[in-house]
């Protein structure tokens, strides 16, 4: 292309503006897909550090070898060579025995040796090593050098939540915000709880930096002991001791020519711009509005385009999916720029705590049923990113954090309130909960549960069994002997009290989902979501759809569904309302 320089300062000056415009719009693109390569670079590098640190990460409690007994909480650590285990001084009793299990399966015995822990504050340092007694061929992992950190290094955690409960790790990903704070940890954005500590802080190589020790409310406010204070004190914590101040015994730590591979990467610090460039996903995310318990309630929908399927005639042009938990039968939509419209509950699952809406006029845009289909996490590794759009705020990012995984119904139980006597032959109850369902609806301690809706009950487990097939807002039949009548209730079963475990962990903005567990087949990722931001899509660095974000779990954890269940709840919606008239 060639131009012609005219001298007027006028027409110059529009045309190094034209110029300028040129340029960008054609470097522009380029830029974008520089960025858009060096996030999926990134990524790789994190999952290939991922699959060499995850054998040596383990999970443990304390055991009694005698009694073949456990008798301690949870936590984690990382074996490295020669079987010793780096772990943190606040879990551990020197001398004392625990149980190590790995990923794959495999157990064996390790004995607490040496920790530090300063008397005038026992937070700190918290080292402590131990040493594996069963003998094997125990997979390790290399340490690396924390005193080489710098801010914005990429990291990753490999461990084990206790509120999960899981037998293999869930890894997280993070940068370091501070390489060493002023009480000598390294601040880092990876997300502990409770059930983490002890467990591996990794650099972007799957070198051990750091221990998991302590957190504080926000969730970026994430503290481990670097690893170079076991490296320095290695021969002190040979030895089972508890030691009150730095051991005299010491070594000097050597320069790591490996450990300098690992660079900052200041872009990391708003991760929504840099995992952006092809992953920009408009008109597939909507806010639902409706009113539950008469207090106004806000979540998110994920639209789902269903033109040109055999459903469309049935079910509509578009319809809109969401957590059914928290959208009542009188819903309103809104999206950005764009009138607010009402929708119509058509479907509603209580397995996946899905709802299907329908509006009068079909919506533009959405993801296919084809993508559902053809889920991109089927085929994506522990580590890989995860991007969920937001309608009036930027994208959240995340990572994938496990496998496929089910979560237990436990929180998410009905709740009755009235509790059997463990093992008892009746179903006797001996605690009613002041406030519960069984107490407002005259059940009373040493009254015999005969039946649970259509099932006849004869002993506590059976009545538990029972109540367990129950969801919160449930509606349920009791039937009761009390000494020689019989009465029946009729209850709407409520979500459990919440237990207040006074930990950081519990107070983090916005607190978890109500219904979060009872899933099967889902996944989790480390998404800071609140639960008001559920029901939304997730996406891949290559804008793939890979599944619907459903709760907020725990500090460290959210809930994704894999876009097959939704494809599964479209076609048993079809199936189920095949004469439901084809919107106009």
């Amino acid at each position: 292309m060639f131009f012609r320089i005219n001298n007027s300062p006028t027409k110059r000056a529009g045309w190094q503006t034209s110029l300028v415009t040129i340029v960008l719009s054609l470097l522009l693109p380029l830029a974008a897909v520089a960025q858009h390569k060096a996030a999926i670079q990134l990524q790789q590098q994190v999952i290939d550090a991922i699959a060499r640190a995850r054998p040596a990460c383990v999970r443990m409690w304390g055991f009694d070898t005698l009694l073949n007994q456990r008798n301690s909480g949870q936590f984690s650590g990382v074996v490295v060579k020669d079987g010793y285990i780096l772990t943190a001084a606040h879990v551990v009793t020197p001398a004392n025995t625990y149980r190590v299990m790995f990923p794959d399966g495999r157990s064996c015995i390790a004995v607490a040796l040496g920790k530090i822990e300063f008397s005038e504050d026992k937070t700190r340092p918290d080292v402590a090593l131990m040493k594996i007694v069963t003998k094997g061929a125990w997979p390790f992992a290399e340490v690396g050098r924390s005193g080489l950190l710098q801010a914005y290094t990429p990291c990753i955690s490999i461990a084990y939540p206790e509120s999960l409960n899981q037998d293999r790790p869930t890894v997280r990903f993070g940068i370091v915000a501070d390489p060493l704070n002023d009480r000598g940890f390294i601040k880092s954005s990876c997300i502990m709880e409770p059930g983490d500590s002890g467990g591996p802080l990794f650099d972007i190589n799957g070198r051990v930096i750091g221990i998991h020790s302590a957190i504080e409310v926000p969730e970026k406010d994430n503290y481990d002991v670097p690893v170079d204070l076991y490296t320095k004190y290695w021969q002190a914590l040979s030895t089972a001791i508890t030691y009150h101040a730095l051991p005299q015994q010491n070594a000097v730590i050597n320069q790591d020519a490996q450990q300098r591979k690992t660079y900052p990467v200041p872009e990391l610090k708003d991760m929504a711009a840099f995992t952006k460039p092809g992953n920009d996903q408009p008109d597939v995310c909507i806010s639902i509005l409706s009113k539950l318990s008469n207090q106004a309630q806000k979540v998110l929908g994920t639209v789902i385009s269903l033109r040109g399927t055999p459903f469309e005639k049935t079910l509509g042009a578009s319809v809109i999916i969401s957590k059914s938990s928290m959208v009542s039968d009188s819903v309103m939509i809104a999206r950005p720029y764009a009138k607010k419209m009402y929708a119509k509950v058509i479907m509603r699952d209580k397995e996946t705590d899905l709802v299907l809406l329908h509006t009068a006029s079909p919506i533009a845009g959405g993801i296919t049923y084809k993508q559902l289909k053809d889920s991109a996490i089927k085929t994506m590794k522990q580590g890989a990113f995860l991007v969920s759009p937001q309608v009036d705020t930027t994208a959240v990012v995340s990572i994938l954090s496990s496998t496929s995984t089910d979560l237990p119904k436990i929180s998410s139980a009905g709740f009755l309130g009235a509790t059997a006597a463990r093992d008892s032959k009746p179903a006797k109850i001996y605690f009613v909960r002041p406030g519960s369902p069984a107490a407002q609806n005259d059940i009373k301690v040493d009254d015999v549960i005969v039946q649970v809706g259509q099932t006849n009950v004869d002993s506590a487990s059976a009545y538990a069994t029972a109540l367990l097939k129950y969801w919160p807002g449930d509606t349920v039949s009791i039937h009761i002997k009390r000494g020689n009548y019989d009465l029946n209730r009729k209850l709407l079963l409520t979500y459990p009290p919440q237990m207040n475990h006074n930990h950081p962990a519990e107070y983090f903005a916005g607190g978890k989902s109500a219904r979060r567990d009872g899933f099967a087949h889902v996944y989790t990722d480390d998404a800071v979501l609140k639960p008001e931001q559920s029901g939304g899509p997730a996406f891949n660095l290559d804008g793939k759809f890979c599944g619907m974000q459903m709760a907020r779990y725990s500090r460290a954890n959210s809930v994704l569904l894999p876009a097959e269940s939704l494809a599964a709840f479209i076609k048993k919606t079809f199936d189920t309302l095949k004469d439901l008239p084809q919107s106009k």
